[in-house]
C-alpha cells in the first residue's frame, strides 16, 4: 500500500521532536558546577589582640620628697642621652633620696642579672648534654640579656643620680626621647615630673584567650599591623609569656617586641598584633564556602566522581579565617565542586561549567 508523503513527514517531524525533548529533559535534571581540584597549600593559625605600643625602657621621672621645679630645661619630643640634665629642682633633702631610691634599685638589678647569668650558664652546659631544648636555652637566653638591661639602666639611674645629688640636676636615666612633661618652673615638683622611652626596641603586651596557652611560647613570629600606616606590617616575636592567666581578667599576658627600620613606631601608637601559633606548609585547604557544617570540626563537601555529585564528610585541623586545613576525607587531585553545591544530594547528575 502506498505511503502518503505528506503523512510520512509529519511522522519523522513528530520522532525528531521526541528525540529533542528527550535531550532536554535530561539537561534540564543536570545541576550546572563549578569544580576546584584539590592541591596543597600554607595554612598558619594565628590569634589577633589589639595593644598599644610602648618603649623596651619606658620612666616616669618624679621625686619622692616634695621640691620646687627651678628650671625645665627639655620638651616633650626632645631627644636625650643619658645623664643630661632635665630638670633643676630646689630642696635639702631631695638629693639624698634620689640616691638612696637608685642605689636600692641598682642592688636589686645587680643580684637578678647574677642570678640569671648562672641560670645561662647552667643552661649552656645542659644544651650541650641535650637534657634541655633549644627553645627552653633560648627562653633563658632571652631572661639573661633582659636581666643585664636592666642592670644596665639601674647602673645608669644610679650614675645620674650621684652626680644630681652633687649639683641639683634632675638627669635622664638613659638615652631616649622625653615624652610628656608635666613639670612646670616654680610649681611643687612632687609626683611624676615627666616620661623618658627609648627608641631603640619597640615591644606591646598582649592579653589572649587562656585557650591558646599550651601553644604560646618565646620566640613566636608575630606582626604588628596599625591604621596609622595601612598596608605596613611590622615583624617582632613573643620575648615573655605567663606561665598562668590573669587573676582579674581571665587572659594570658605576653610581651612582644618588634623592629622598625622605618623608625615610624614610637610608644602610644594603637594597632592589632597578630601572632603564629603554627604553621603547616603543604596542606589542603578549603574555605567554609564550600562546605555545610556539621559540627566544630567535620564538614559536608561535594567531590565529582563520574559525573555525579558524591557526598563526602571531611575534617578540618586548624583555621584561619574563613579558611580551614583538612586533615582527613580529601585528597590532592580530587574535585570539590565549589558552586553549586548547595543544591546537590548524594548521586546528583551534575554538568560542569566554566
Amino acid at each position: 500500500m502506498p505511503v502518503n508523503p505528506l503523512k510520512a513527514t509529519l511522522i519523522l517531524f513528530l520522532l525528531a521532536l521526541v528525540a529533542c525533548t528527550g535531550e532536554d529533559s535530561r539537561e534540564n535534571t543536570e545541576t550546572s558546577v563549578t569544580v576546584y581540584v584539590v592541591e596543597t597549600s600554607m595554612i598558619s593559625e594565628t590569634v589577633n589582640a589589639p595593644c598599644r605600643l610602648e618603649g623596651a625602657s619606658e620612666a616616669v621621672v618624679s621625686v619622692s620628697v616634695p621640691s620646687v621645679v627651678e628650671e625645665v630645661l627639655v620638651a616633650p619630643g626632645d631627644t636625650v642621652l643619658a645623664g643630661q640634665r632635665l630638670l633643676v629642682l630646689r630642696t635639702d633633702d631631695l638629693q639624698r633620696a634620689m640616691v638612696s631610691d637608685a642605689a636600692a634599685m641598682l642592688t636589686a638589678a645587680r643580684a637578678s642579672a647574677e642570678y640569671a647569668d648562672g641560670n645561662l650558664q647552667r643552661a649552656t652546659d645542659l644544651l650541650e648534654t641535650g637534657a634541655i631544648s633549644p627553645g627552653e636555652f633560648d627562653r633563658i637566653e632571652t631572661e639573661e640579656a633582659a636581666a643585664q638591661a636592666t642592670y644596665n639602666q639601674a647602673l645608669a639611674g644610679y650614675n645620674a643620680s650621684s652626680t644630681a645629688a652633687r649639683n641639683g640636676f634632675v638627669l635622664a636615666p638613659f638615652s631616649g626621647v622625653i615624652g610628656r612633661v608635666i613639670a612646670t618652673e616654680g610649681n611643687p615638683a612632687y609626683g611624676p615630673l615627666m616620661s623618658v622611652y627609648s627608641t631603640g626596641v619597640i615591644q606591646a603586651e598582649l592579653l589572649v584567650a587562656p585557650r591558646h596557652i599550651h601553644k604560646l611560647r618565646a620566640g613566636l613570629p608575630s606582626v604588628f599591623t596599625t591604621d596609622h600606616f595601612p598596608g605596613i606590617v611590622f615583624p617582632g616575636s613573643v620575648v615573655s609569656v605567663s606561665e598562668t592567666a590573669d587573676a582579674v581578667s581571665g587572659l594570658v599576658a605576653m610581651t612582644v617586641q618588634f623592629s622598625d627600620s622605618t623608625h615610624s613606631l614610637i610608644p602610644g601608637l594603637s594597632g592589632v598584633a597578630m601572632l603564629l601559633l603554627s604553621t603547616f606548609d603543604d596542606s589542603i585547604v578549603l574555605p567554609s564556602s564550600m562546605m555545610a557544617p556539621i559540627d566544630e570540626s567535620t564538614w559536608e563537601i561535594f567531590v565529582l566522581e563520574d559525573g555525579l555529585a558524591s557526598r563526602r564528610v571531611v575534617h578540618s585541623g586548624i583555621r584561619n579565617g574563613n579558611r580551614y586545613q583538612i586533615i582527613d576525607g580529601l585528597a590532592v587531585g580530587d574535585s570539590v565542586i565549589n558552586l553549586g553545591h548547595t543544591l546537590l544530594s548524594e548521586g546528583s547528575a551534575v554538568r560542569v561549567v566554566q
